[in-house]
């Protein structure tokens, strides 16, 4: 059901929901509330888990991914080191996490799955709402409830810093693509988990002389 000005009912309950979740994980520092916090709701609601892309989804073909990992995740590589190099005369030094099974864990499962299932599966759902999905994408239906999603990603991330952590805004777009395509929110929590430790081993593996 719509109200004044064609935004659902549906919307202004996750655009609250939005910064009580943001308070209580960051307050209480439990990520994991991102994933509890829209499930309970939808539960209590009696809403379909499936509709929020809790599930699965489609997986597409390997060479899709093998394309976004070269492309997108090899092209982010190379651009970090390069500018590191430029701006800093950076020098490359591969270096992963001393823990690096508990990093995997923590960003797959912990903040990726979490985060996903907010971002991409509840609140971008229900920005759909309101927006609607008029355009196609690369196999996508997409509207701008992917991209409000994605800038309320980022923002929601300018709080553990500064205002250049609006950067993940970018990934935003990426996994809110992702989430359209495969109607899941599988592989966009796959590849936040995966971008989250890349970025962990470009941060270690660059040493300013």
């Amino acid at each position: 059901m719509s109200v004044t000005g064609g935004i659902d009912s549906r919307t202004i309950e996750a655009l609250v929901l939005l910064p009580v979740t943001l308070a209580l994980a960051v307050g209480l520092g439990i990520p994991t509330l991102w994933l509890v916090t829209p499930v309970l709701w939808l539960t209590v609601t009696g809403r379909s888990y499936e509709e929020y892309g809790l599930q699965l989804g489609r997986l597409g073909p390997w060479q899709l991914h093998v394309a976004l990992l070269v492309g997108v995740f090899g092209g982010y590589a190379l651009l970090h080191y390069g500018f590191a190099h430029v701006m800093f005369d950076a020098r490359f030094e591969p270096t992963l996490h001393p823990q690096i099974g508990s990093l995997i864990v923590t960003h797959f499962l912990v903040i990726g799955l979490s985060e996903e299932v907010f971002f991409r599966g509840y609140l971008q759902t229900e920005l759909n709402r309101s927006f609607g999905t008029p355009y196609e994408l690369w196999g996508a239906r997409i509207g701008w409830g992917l991209l409000a999603a994605a800038v309320l990603f980022g923002l929601c991330h300018v709080i553990y810093g500064d205002l250049t952590r609006m950067r993940v805004a970018f990934f935003g777009l990426f996994a809110g693509w992702l989430r359209e395509r495969s109607d899941g929110i599988a592989l966009p929590a796959a590849y936040h988990g995966l971008a989250n430790v890349l970025y962990d081993f470009m941060q270690r593996s660059l040493v300013v002389a």
